[in-house]
């Protein structure tokens, strides 16, 4: 299991010649809950955002992103308007509150956890608040197919309870 933000930062190197070739800067996901790419670098008016889809990684260690080549980073276009991210984008991840069906706040998203693979969201890591967060720590909310991602909060069944840890 490993964290998403913990990716945040990482240099990207290419295999073939040992260069660095980006930082990444955020992490996104598809609607169906899986990691879609990794962010390294914004896009501005001129050019289009860069990522390095998930497909085209070698490789994610704790110190370094690698690839292949540095043709593996492409263009980001999002025409379906589906694509969340952690912490950039215009739908993210972390901050998104936590809402039972019947309308009981849990607490807000702090970040992702995600499967060693990168392949899915495995679960969720909420604070509940500062001074909670001192005192008992942050809780986990494990992923489910009935967990809702909308626009500004993450909808969970009524009888949801918050774990200490996955």
């Amino acid at each position: 299991m490993r964290r998403a933000r913990d990716l945040i930062g990482l240099p990207v190197v290419e295999l073939t010649g040992g260069e660095h070739v980006g930082e990444v800067r955020d992490v996104l996901f598809s609607s169906d809950g899986g990691v879609h790419s990794l962010l390294l670098a914004k896009g501005t008016m001129l050019s289009a955002s860069k990522i390095v889809p998930k497909e085209k990684l070698h490789g994610v260690g704790q110190d370094a992103v690698t690839i292949e080549k540095q043709d593996a980073i492409e263009e980001f276009r999002d025409e379906t308007g589906l694509v969340r991210s952690l912490i950039q984008g215009d739908v993210q991840m972390v901050g998104k509150e936590v809402l039972t069906q019947d309308g009981n706040y849990l607490g807000t998203v702090a970040d992702v956890y995600l499967d060693q693979e990168l392949y899915t969201i495995a679960g969720y890591e909420v604070s509940e608040g500062f001074l909670t967060d001192l005192k008992e720590g942050r809780k986990v909310l494990p992923a489910h197919p009935a967990i809702m991602v909308g626009q500004d909060t993450l909808l969970v069944p009524t009888d949801t309870e918050l774990a200490e840890e996955l």
